[in-house]
């Protein structure tokens, strides 16, 4: 199981978002044995770039406009989302980047338990048991 950890040069930290273009870059848990994407600025929501003026900002506000018109249609199905903790406005997306391809050749990515294990910087993290391999010296995730 002997394998050199990979660095912060072989993991992809740059991609962009899938459904809007916006730029994304890869930051890590704090512990770094598991990241995120998020949009250079920070954010996890894109917006469609034609939403009209004055189109209202939260989903109870959708709803309130929904009502006032009468399309209770489109109210019901608004609602039982919003209900279900579904929070993004028609126009809204949670940005969801484009995973890049592995920069590590997969002869160098190290089994632990039949499976392999994952990439953190400086390290291996097994996938069972959570030890990281790699760094001053092995330990548990906790």
């Amino acid at each position: 199981m002997t394998s050199t950890p990979p660095t912060h040069a072989d993991l992809a930290t740059e991609s962009e978002c899938a459904n809007c273009g916006t730029p994304m870059r890869r930051t890590w848990t704090d512990d770094l044995t598991d990241y995120r994407w998020r949009a250079v600025d920070g954010s996890i929501r894109g917006t469609a770039g034609d939403v009209p003026a004055g189109a209202p900002t939260s989903i109870p506000e959708l709803l309130d406009l929904l009502a006032a018109r009468g399309d209770m249609h489109t109210y019901s199905t608004v609602l039982a989302r919003y209900q279900n903790g579904y929070l993004e406005l028609p126009w809204e997306h949670l940005h969801r980047a484009i995973e890049p391809a592995s920069r590590i050749a997969p002869e160098d990515v190290p089994d632990c338990h039949g499976w392999p294990m994952r990439a953190a910087p400086d390290a291996w993290i097994c996938r069972v048991d959570g030890e990281l391999v790699g760094g001053p010296e092995p330990r548990r995730r906790r």
